[in-house]
Formats: structure tokens, sequence, C-alpha cells
């Protein structure tokens, strides 16, 4: 388990150029001499924590990862926290199309290249418990209704629930009050969830692609937690 501290010091060596002192010796783990940028990248489904950067990446006509230089211009440290500071537009599509439901964020401009972060396009909506019985996920202050999309994430130390896989991105049914299930189908029946599990819940927002659209990341949507 990390320190607030330590995961503080984490996130503003690696997204801000900031040294780490104490490390070894008092000069620590050292700051870049060029600060250079990180990428981001998009994903039509979720990489995976054994992905690389080009795993379901976007293949739309003109698509071109995005550099986001490494300082706190671009990148705010709260706590265990980092947000984008900036908005982040990506090459226009010239042709082709996709459908994309995650960033990513990795250290090259392209290629098979180690993948650091991903981040669900979404809203976070909390830690859930999912039950056999029913095969109901309850989450209280959710603010999801029918047909919005979901994907499930693991949380540390604890399991999901069988059945769903994570990541995928599912249609939300059978909402009532704290409850709700996930279908692979708009209205469809419910995933069934042959364990009891808990999960971290995102309402995802796909950013849909044709000729002549420029995909854009808003400013602040991109937050990362170091745990």
């Amino acid at each position: 388990m990390k320190t607030n501290g330590w995961e503080t010091d984490l996130l503003n060596l690696y997204f801000t150029n900031v040294d780490v002192a104490n490390v070894g010796d008092a000069a620590g783990l050292q700051n870049s001499v060029a600060a250079g940028s990180l990428y981001l990248s998009l994903h039509t489904a979720y990489p995976g924590e054994t992905g690389v950067q080009n795993t379901s990446e976007a293949t739309y006509t003109g698509y071109l990862r995005k550099a986001v230089a490494r300082t706190v211009a671009e990148w705010t440290v709260t706590g265990n926290a980092i947000t984008t500071d900036n908005a982040n537009s990506f090459p226009a599509c010239t042709g082709g199309s996709d459908t994309l439901w995650f960033a990513g964020i990795g250290r090259q401009s392209a290629g098979a290249t180690e993948l650091d972060y991903i981040v669900p396009l979404g809203t976070e909506q909390g830690e859930a418990t999912g039950a056999n019985t029913g095969d109901l996920f309850t989450l209280p202050g959710h603010t999801m209704v029918n047909t919005d999309r979901v994907a499930i994430f693991a949380l540390p130390k604890t399991a999901l629930p069988a059945g769903p896989t994570e990541g995928t991105i599912y249609w939300v049914v059978g909402v009532s009050g704290i409850t709700f299930q996930i279908s692979t189908t708009q209205g469809g029946g419910a995933v069934a969830l042959t364990t009891d599990g808990s999960a971290l819940v995102f309402k995802m927002t796909s950013l849909a692609v044709s000729n002549g659209i420029t995909p854009q990341i808003a400013a602040g949507a991109i937050t990362i937690r170091e745990e």
C-alpha cells in the first residue's frame, strides 16, 4: 500500500518531470534533462493490463497519437490524482470510422510500445457490489438509466463477479433505485453473475469518429489516480 505522499511524488515525476528527493541519495530519482512528452492514444476497446499502446488502437485515416508535454501547464497533480489541464485534439478523420471508448497514455508516438495508463472515456460511478442472486449490481448514488453504456473494472484485492468481462462495454438494464443489471444488447437479458463480487463502475461515453470529425478529449476529462 503506497502512502498519499509517495503517490503524489510518482505522479509528479512521470507527468510533470519533478524529481523525487532522497531515493538512493539526496538527489533521488531525477527529472529528465529534456522533459519531453507523453503520448495520448485512442482505443476502440479495453487494451487490458497486458496490452501495449497499439492494442485496439484507433485506425481511422489520419489518426496519430497526441503529444502532451510533461509540464505543469498540461497536467495538475492533486493528492493521488492527475488531471489534464487542456483540451487535447487528435487529427481529423479523412476516411474510415471508429467508435472510441478508451484513451491510453504511453511514451512513444507510434507502434507496439509500452502502455502506462488506460483511461475509460466516461464518468466514474463508484464501487458496486454484484450479487449472484438476481444478477444485480448495487451502487448507491449512481446516475445511470436504462440504455446507458457501462464498463466494470476490478478493484485492488477484490474479485469481479464471475460472468461479465472486465472492460467490455455493456448496456445498462433493469435499473431500480440503487440497483441495476448489465446486458450485451440494448434492452436485453441480464448478464448472469455466477459469483458475488465487487467492481469499479464507469458510465461510458464514446467518441464516434467518421469523415471530417476531429476527436477531442475535453480539459479535465482525463483523471488518473495512483492507488
